[in-house]
């Protein structure tokens, strides 16, 4: 990252320039920022091939075939305009290093690392092969890896040179030592040619160097074409599937999708949010987010005066993230909006919210040594808390957006809790965490609701969401943000949103026999729903009786047809208290029978269940997948293989309790007692326990966040806050306040910074 030089513009579009990234065969690479305080990569094309009409051309196809990648592991187009007399397009911008970088910062990953990049990277290889590109420059640079986990960049660019000036005779276009044999030898290239360079990122990410040495060129190019990799240095367990990536034949290779099944049988979701990365990278990736997060655009000055802003662009303000030419919504019943509103007035279908019970979300992002100054002492603030005096109100208490705002950070006193960077005050929230996705934070309520992850301020707000009894009432899979909730003629759908400019992308109505309660769980396939099944009468209307258990159903709906794709009754009393999470073929839930269920996730059919025991209490709690293992609480920390079902943990609540949802890093689990004022550290293989930290303010909401050394927990009472914990002790390290109130806390991470939500407010705390 460089400063600007003299002869950058100063905006691009709706985009503030604020440095250098790089540049390319295709130009040069901004960091940028919109008005709204959206952070994106801008791209920019070099002059010459501006000039080119068949460039242009390819350019636009490119751009548009760009867009349809909606894979959860890519960097998503989110603006462009290909019209320009300087054609560009932006990119969400990932915070952290690439992987090129963080290789040569720390060394080799270690083994499951890069297990889990592959698996993640191959996921992502799927979603752009799927849309019909060939990447053709997959190397270690292209990687990024962010919190949240590695994100694949520059798709489908280099696509739109070939053919041009850059492929004439004698010229590749690749990376020597990343391409693969086809590519080397000019010949055409097929998505089995990313699954070669992929193999040659995860061989140079076990062991520091690529499959085919370094030196010159010519020789990297030979090497590629006709000798056998060198693949001496790798872990065993990976040395059969980065080799069946390196096949000289396109036809011999792996698929992405096998792949994929290779290194994460169980899938990636559950991996990510465990400490899949060295607390090294982590803290880089941390700090590197926080960095990028400070900085600002330069100011304007005399040399700025005559500058011209490429553009304009696809018709956004400064504060909207427009894909393409994106039709707007049509009118009805809350409309969508893709600029900074107020929060509508709840419809008359209000989100009915409950006692809910959420997945720990568990990221390693290493410490992040930046906070606002504490402007008061003791061991915690005070209700109401003091700003630092560089914190100024940025939006009056009667509309939606960030209360404080803070321009930059400074560390706060051992034992003192830090004050917040942000606070977002909505309406009519859910008591569920608040999803992070790409520097947005997708919050639920009445309706869903996006606010930027660094400033707290409300980007869009999207469709009326429906219910929230179930965690999550939201889902994200196949790029899209997935809700029940209400079409814009007020009819009763599956709503798929986008999540950069809260559009709907498609609906599916509710079949006459079928209604749709909640989201239980989403991934790049399906989204899995509670709801009811009724029998049909004569006239084909659905007979229902409200509160009869025998309707209720888990719901399959394929997100590529957009039909539903299976349907399975459960046992179920009259409630939905339904939480779960989806991991591979397996679709694991516990319900109100205080029973843990699995069921495949291509049919439906139930695998496997058992009693967890937690009776006679109202909280649910969720099931914690790990790798091929899954976790629940009750009376007993119950641990399960999820392929069978075979005990392989229980550990009892000494104290008579209950524990609630765990969470898990580094081989230890934590749970709190959802009883009592504990928190506990158990080893995950034999249950043993490390430490037991007493919180005077129990008891606590289920949801325990980790981040880096710190364990994070929230109180059922909101004026009992949040505290932070040691993990290595137990002890506490602070216990941030707010003014009193009777809601709970839920909290979620996105590595960065910690978000609570709270009554209708969120809060964005340095987790420090």
């Amino acid at each position: 990252m460089q400063p600007l030089e003299s002869d950058d513009p100063a905006a691009i579009g709706a985009y503030r320039l604020i440095a250098r990234l790089g540049a390319g065969g295709m130009g040069r690479v901004y960091l940028a920022r919109s008005g709204g305080g959206r952070t994106v990569a801008v791209k920019v094309v070099r002059p010459e091939l501006a000039e080119s009409a068949d460039f242009r051309s390819r350019f636009r196809r490119e751009v548009e075939a760009a867009q349809s990648v909606s894979g959860a592991y890519t960097a998503p187009v989110v603006d462009y305009d290909h019209d320009a007399a300087t054609p560009w397009l932006a990119t969400a911008y990932v915070l952290g290093p690439s992987l090129a970088e963080a290789v040569d910062a720390h060394g080799p990953l270690p083994e499951r690392s890069v297990a889990v990049l592959g698996a993640v990277l191959a996921e992502a290889l799927q979603a752009i092969h799927g849309s019909g590109l060939v990447h053709r420059d997959l190397k270690p640079s292209n990687v990024l890896l962010s919190a949240d986990g590695p994100r694949v960049i520059d798709f489908g660019i280099a696509r739109a040179l070939d053919g041009g000036a850059l492929t004439s005779t004698g010229v590749v276009v690749g990376s020597p030592g990343f391409m693969s044999p086809e590519q080397a030898s000019g010949r055409a290239v097929s998505p089995a040619s990313d699954i070669f360079s992929l193999g040659s990122v995860l061989a140079f990410a076990a062991t520091g160097h690529g499959p085919f040495g370094s030196d010159s060129v010519a020789s990297l190019l030979y090497r590629v074409v006709h000798e056998a990799p060198d693949l001496d240095d790798l872990p065993p367990s990976l040395r059969e599937p980065v080799g069946a990536c390196l096949a000289k034949e396109p036809a011999e290779r792996i698929t992405p999708a096998e792949l994929s099944r290779l290194l994460a049988p169980t899938g990636t979701p559950t991996l990510l949010r465990t400490a899949w990365l060295p607390a090294e990278v982590a803290s880089d990736i941390a700090s590197h987010a926080a960095r990028v997060m400070d900085m600002e655009a330069p100011e304007a000055g005399p040399a700025d005066s005559g500058t011209v802003l490429l553009g304009p662009a696809t018709g956004a303000s400064p504060d909207t993230a427009v894909l393409g030419r994106t039709p707007p919504p049509a009118p009805g019943p809350a409309p969508l909006r893709t600029t900074a509103v107020a929060p509508a007035t709840p419809g008359r279908r209000r989100v009915l919210t409950g006692a809910l019970s959420v997945g720990a979300v568990a990221v390693v992002g290493g410490g992040v040594a930046l906070a606002l100054t504490r402007g008061s002492g003791g061991s915690g603030p005070t209700p109401g808390p003091t700003h630092s005096p560089t914190a100024t109100a940025t939006a009056p208490s009667t509309s939606a957006g960030p209360t404080t705002a803070a321009p930059s950070y400074a560390t706060h006193a051992p034992g003192v809790a830090p004050a917040p960077v942000w606070v977002y005050k909505g309406s009519s929230l859910a008591e569920v965490p608040v999803v992070p996705y790409h520097g947005t934070l997708l919050v639920s309520g009445a309706n869903l609701t996006a606010i930027d992850a660094r400033g707290g301020k409300q980007q869009w707000q999207g469709p009326e969401l429906g219910s929230a009894f179930a965690s999550p009432p939201i889902g994200i899979g196949a790029g899209v943000v997935v809700s029940v909730g209400y079409t814009a003629t007020n009819e009763p759908a599956l709503i798929a949103t986008d999540p950069t400019t809260g559009a709907e992308r498609w609906h599916l109505l509710e079949p006459a026999a079928l209604a749709f309660t909640s989201v239980l769980a989403v991934d790049d396939k399906r989204a899995y729903l509670l709801g009811s099944k009724y029998p049909l009468d004569a006239n084909g209307k659905a007979v229902i009786t409200i509160g009869d258990p025998t309707t209720k159903a888990v719901i399959a709906v394929d997100l590529q047809t957009r039909k539903v794709a299976w349907t399975q009754m459960r046992k179920a009393s009259a409630d939905d208290q339904v939480t779960g999470s989806v991991a591979g073929k397996y679709l694991v839930y516990t319900n109100d029978q205080n029973n843990i269920v699995v069921r495949d996730t291509t049919t439906g059919v139930q695998l496997w269940s058992k009693d967890f025991g937690l009776k006679n209490f109202q909280t649910q709690v969720d099931p914690l997948l790990v790798g091929g293992d899954l976790y629940v609480g009750g009376p007993q920390l119950l641990g399960f293989t999820v392929a069978d079902g075979k005990q392989v943990l229980s550990a009892k609540d000494s104290s008579g309790g209950s524990f609630g949802v765990p969470a898990i890093a580094d081989g230890v689990l934590y749970a709190a007692d959802l009883r009592g004022d504990r928190v506990v550290a158990l080893n995950a293989a034999t249950g043993s326990q490390q430490w037991e930290c007493v919180v005077p303010d129990g008891p606590f909401t289920s949801t325990l966040v980790v981040v880096g050394p710190t364990l994070f927990t929230g109180s059922f009472v909101g004026s009992n806050g949040v505290y932070a914990i040691d993990r290595k002790n137990g002890k506490i390290l602070w216990n941030y306040r707010t003014t009193s109130n009777d809601k709970d806390w839920w909290l979620a991470t996105d590595g960065t910074l910690l978000y609570g939500v709270v009554g209708d407010e969120v809060h964005a705390l340095p987790p420090v």
